[in-house]
C-alpha cells in the first residue's frame, strides 16, 4: 500500500516536472518569436530603453532604405512631421554601424542604376548625428546574447 502510494507520487511528480519544462520551453519559443525587427512604431522603439537618433529622409529614397535596414535586422521607425511634411528615420544609437553599412549597400546598389547623392548625404548625416549623441550619453549596459 505504501509502495503504491510512493509510486503514484513519483509518477505525479514526473508528470508535473515534464509539464513544467514543456511550458517553460513553449513560453521561451513564444518570446523569441515575438521579437520583431525592422520597421516598428516609435512607441515600440522607445520601449526598448535605448537612446534614439534620427535623420531626415525623402520619399524617393525611403523604399530602398527600408529594404536594406530589414536585411540588417535594424529596428527603425519612419515618422512624418505634419506641419512641414518632412520625414524622419528613427533608429537606436547602438545600430549606427549597421545603418551605415546598410546605407552604403543601398548607395552601391542604386549607384549601378543611377547615383543618388541623397543616400550618401543621409549616411553622412546619420553618422554625424550619432557621434554627437554618443559624446553626451553614458555607456549602455551590454546586451545579453548575440542578435541574429
Amino acid at each position: 500500500m505504501i509502495e503504491e502510494t510512493a509510486v503514484r507520487v513519483e509518477i505525479s511528480a514526473a508528470r508535473f516536472a515534464s509539464q513544467s519544462i514543456f511550458d517553460i520551453l513553449r513560453l521561451t519559443v513564444q518570446a523569441m518569436s515575438s521579437q520583431n525587427y525592422g520597421q516598428q512604431s516609435l512607441n515600440a522603439l522607445n520601449r526598448q530603453e535605448r537612446p534614439l537618433a534620427s535623420v531626415d529622409v525623402n520619399k524617393k529614397t525611403l523604399p530602398y532604405i527600408r529594404r536594406q535596414l530589414k536585411q540588417y535586422s535594424v529596428d527603425f521607425s519612419v515618422t512624418k512631421d505634419r506641419d512641414t511634411g518632412q520625414m524622419y528615420l528613427w533608429f537606436k544609437g547602438q545600430d549606427v554601424d549597421r545603418i551605415q553599412t546598410a546605407l552604403e549597400n543601398c548607395i552601391a546598389e542604386r549607384g549601378k542604376e543611377r547615383p543618388i547623392p541623397e543616400l550618401k548625404d543621409l549616411c553622412d548625416r546619420a553618422a554625424q548625428r550619432v557621434k554627437e549623441m554618443n559624446q553626451s550619453r553614458p555607456v549602455p549596459p551590454p546586451e545579453h546574447g548575440e542578435r541574429l
